[in-house]
């Protein structure tokens, strides 16, 4: 009889092809996205270069070789205007490279003072330090650049402290201290300038409630979408065919409803985040405002497809843990897409999370206008029209049953 019980359930399980899903090919699928987000070996590409503007404010031969020496490094890609010729690119001044990170265009910039040379050659002169004007929001980039600075300085100064050293052989050690040769030696001191989170109250927290906000949306919408696949196995939606209301009212109108539904979701979740962790919801409310409405309708278009496409509940259920489980994962909303590989990146564009969270990074993380905020909106926009037609398409086997 136990074998009996067994082969009961394995029956049921073989004809359930969505439990086989759940069971067998889901935990597949994402190990096979994490593997390919972590690991560098499987073919879709190295870390991701880093981007970086180079400022040099102190022009002297050895800025000039030091610079030259940071290009070198395979993991960076040094920023140069479109029509910029060949060589390297280096601003004269730290605005405009300042500008740069301050509007999300790179995560950092390196700046040469003024007066670094000199008081790494001269005796008795107080260190000037390099900076790094850095976007915070990338820590591993600032991590990795401010290694490879310290790498860089030191070949650089004990290249050139060896040649000091060959004249200064014959001088005593208090000597030796007091000569340039000891400031050489010395590591070169960094000050990292963070260009956002230093006024800012827990902007990190509003980037974890952006991408879980994002990713329970969507979960949301796929659940209130689910009464439309209800109504049909009960026949209340042959009732509604049969009434006034055409199927185009009946779609519209629950795609409103999910779309209220999402923005009040979305808007507790930030005002909790406030109210518990400090974070600055009302300062930023307008830009909130607009992403999360665009985003909820974008959310509930998708729903609404999904349905759509569906037979059943339990259908949808598994086909949207799949999928927004796994858009979650390469759009940001699990992992911080910076520790992505550039290929996983550009796959991960094409998610609808990506584009909302970036969205809200503009508004939370980089305070920009609303005017800074209309590529993601454009595409939020039109992924809410599109998805909207394509459900509406998909519809009409209602209409004709």
């Amino acid at each position: 009889m136990i074998w009996t019980v067994v082969r009961v359930g394995l029956l049921r399980m073989w004809h359930g092809r969505t439990e086989i899903l759940l069971t067998f090919v889901v935990p597949i699928a994402f190990f096979t996205i994490f593997a390919f987000i972590f690991d560098e070996q499987i073919g879709l590409g190295k870390s991701p270069r880093i981007d970086l503007a180079l400022v040099d404010e102190d022009d002297t031969e050895l800025s000039r070789e030091f610079l030259s020496a940071l290009a070198e490094w395979e993991t960076l890609r040094i920023h140069a205007p479109a029509d910029h010729a060949e060589g390297l690119f280096v601003f004269t001044s730290k605005e405009p490279a300042r500008e740069l990170v301050l509007g999300g265009k790179l995560p950092l910039a390196v700046v040469i003072p003024e007066g670094w040379t000199g008081s790494h050659t001269k005796p008795g002169d107080e260190a000037v330090s390099l900076q790094l004007l850095a976007d915070s929001s990338d820590p591993v980039a600032t991590q990795v650049v401010t290694a490879l600075l310290r790498q860089t300085s030191g070949r650089l100064m004990g290249e050139r402290a060896r040649e000091q050293i060959r004249s200064f052989l014959s001088i005593p050690p208090d000597q030796f201290a007091e000569s340039p040769v000891s400031r050489l030696a010395a590591p070169v001191a960094i000050d990292v300038v963070d260009l956002f989170a230093a006024n800012k109250a827990n902007p990190e927290v509003s980037m974890y409630c952006a991408g879980i906000a994002v990713m329970f949306l969507l979960f949301g919408a796929v659940g209130n979408s689910g009464t439309l696949l209800e109504e049909e196995e009960n026949q209340t939606l042959e009732r509604l065919m049969c009434s006034e209301l055409s199927m185009t009212q009946l779609l519209a109108g629950k795609w409103l409803l999910m779309t209220i539904v999402g923005i009040s979701q979305v808007t507790i979740m930030f005002a909790w985040a406030q109210l518990a962790f400090g974070v600055d919801f009302l300062g930023h409310l307008p830009g909130f405002t607009v992403m999360t409405v665009i985003t909820a309708a974008a959310a509930s278009s998708f729903a609404l497809t999904l349905a759509a496409l569906c037979t059943n509940r339990a259908q949808l259920n598994a086909v949207a843990v799949i999928l927004i489980l796994s858009m979650s994962a390469l759009g940001g909303s699990m992992v911080p897409r910076y520790v992505m590989s550039e290929t996983v990146q550009g796959i991960g564009k094409i998610t609808f999370n990506a584009w909302a969270l970036d969205g809200y990074i503009k508004v939370f993380w980089r305070d920009l206008p609303l005017g800074e905020l209309a590529p993601e909106l454009t595409v939020l926009t039109a992924t809410a029209i599109v998805l909207f037609g394509a459900a509406r398409l998909l519809a009409r086997r209602w209409e004709r049953a």
